[in-house]
């Protein structure tokens, strides 16, 4: 890991939000969209501002949208990386930001987002994740430069990442099969944050950008969230036992590592150990489940994508609503 972009003639100008489409991947949480879209719209308005919505039952994801005045598309098929790419091949702009619909983007997060772009190196950038109730004091500003495969545990979080366009499309995009709305419940943004570090591209992580995470679970559901992220990573060291055995190892060593030390630092609360256990009964069950799942290129074949569940209105396309408003 380096503590600053590189200084070569491969920098250019720094994007500015006119060359970026910022997608909301959601399903059924008009009023938490409603929210993230806000302070969306209060925080640029420039960037282009595409919702996806993820096979919602009703029309109320898009009667959001067209309140605040976004791009809307529709995948009749759920999961959230079947979602992430819908928004990559819909998004006209050759940056692309992800930011999850239970988020409130901070008013200054997209500049300092963005800036490490102008290094022809940086596939990717992530923002910093902070809870709605934490009162700690932010860190200082920093760019860490991340170049090998390992570092993309540590990248950041799905919440706030962003990517060049083109180069996660000729990846292949993301896995559909890993993230919510699926099995294997998590860890698509891991992977491809990994993923990208295979190659000669880097990754950029910045902490002056960032997004408050604004939804509370309750203890059930925050067990079966950590148990469907579990399954996520087990399925995903699964498939890199494959794609890439050699840096496999080393993922699998520090996924192993750090399940033990989550192990004993969440033994405090009969909250923490529950979703302890169930993060790392996902992980071996995602593993051994996703052992010999196919595989072509960087993602598993999606063999048994989730019912569609149709909505009213729109003209069907192979599971995409071909639906937008306020475009």
């Amino acid at each position: 890991m380096e503590n600053s972009l590189q200084t070569s003639a491969a920098r250019s100008t720094p994007p500015t939000a006119s060359d970026v489409t910022i997608v909301v991947c959601t399903r059924d949480r008009a009023e938490m969209l409603a929210a993230a879209l806000a302070a969306i719209v209060r925080a640029t308005r420039s960037a282009e501002i595409v919702v996806v919505d993820s096979a919602s039952v009703t029309t109320a994801t898009r009667d959001v949208a067209e309140a605040a005045g976004v791009r809307y598309v529709r995948s009749d098929v759920p999961g959230l990386s079947i979602a992430r790419n819908l928004g990559l091949a819909t998004a006209d702009r050759p940056i692309v930001v992800f930011t999850d619909d239970d988020c409130a983007v901070d008013p200054g997060f997209l500049s300092p987002l963005i800036a490490p772009f102008a290094d022809a190196a940086i596939i990717g950038v992530t923002g910093r994740l902070r809870d709605h109730g934490d009162g700690s004091a932010a860190p200082p500003p920093a760019v860490d430069v991340l170049t090998c495969v390992a570092d993309g545990l540590d990248a950041g979080h799905g919440a706030l990442m962003a990517f060049r366009r083109d180069s996660v499309l000729a990846s292949g995009g993301f896995d559909p099969v890993l993230g919510a709305g699926r099995r294997f419940g998590g860890a698509e943004d891991l992977d491809m944050f990994c993923r990208v570090l295979t190659g000669p591209g880097r990754l950029a992580r910045v902490s002056a950008a960032a997004v408050t995470h604004v939804n509370t679970r309750g203890d059930d559901d925050y067990t079966a969230l950590n148990a469907a992220y579990g399954r996520g990573v087990g399925a995903m060291l699964a498939k890199w036992r494959r794609t890439h055995p050699g840096s496999s190892w080393a993922l699998l060593g520090i996924v192993i590592r750090r399940a033990a030390i989550g192990s004993v630092r969440r033994a405090r609360t009969r909250r923490g150990r529950a979703a302890q256990r169930a993060y790392v009964a996902g992980v071996l069950a995602g593993f051994v489940a996703a052992r010999w799942r196919p595989v072509s290129g960087e993602n598993f074949v999606d063999t048994d994508p989730p019912e569609a569940v149709p909505a009213s209105g729109g003209d069907r396309v192979d599971g995409v609503r071909a639906e937008e408003v306020g475009s």
